[in-house]
């Protein structure tokens, strides 16, 4: 089971947008929504992982078109801990792209911190 959080990118053209902060391993799963006739752009998924927690140093994990027409693409991690972004790596035209995070949910014993920052 998924729970939907805060979008990282809201309606947005251009930016690095909030962070996703996964204090324990979860599986991921990002919902990129082009709103309006897109004719440009792309999101790169980023994360850096615990042991650089402060978010110097972030890997690409993907870049993503942003889909034209209200289209919908989706990006699928494996369990992983860390900070994750959605940066707009190329100038969103004609439209906006919103990312929503997907998070499977933590075992029920343990308090969960994971949140959108």
């Amino acid at each position: 089971m998924m729970r939907v959080l805060k979008p990282l990118q809201d309606k947005a053209t251009t930016g690095a947008g909030k962070r996703l902060v996964l204090s324990e391993p979860h599986r991921i799963r990002f919902l990129i929504r082009g709103e309006g006739s897109v004719s440009a752009g792309a999101v790169t998924i980023e994360c850096c992982p615990e042991s650089t927690k402060a978010g110097k140093f972030w890997m690409e994990l993907a870049t993503i078109p942003v889909p034209a027409d209200s289209g919908l693409a989706q990006y699928y991690t494996e369990e992983a801990s860390g900070l994750f972004r959605v940066r707009i790596s190329r100038h969103v035209s004609n439209g906006t792209v919103t990312v929503t995070p997907l998070v499977s949910r933590g075992r029920p014993d343990r308090p969960d911190s994971t949140k959108v920052v």
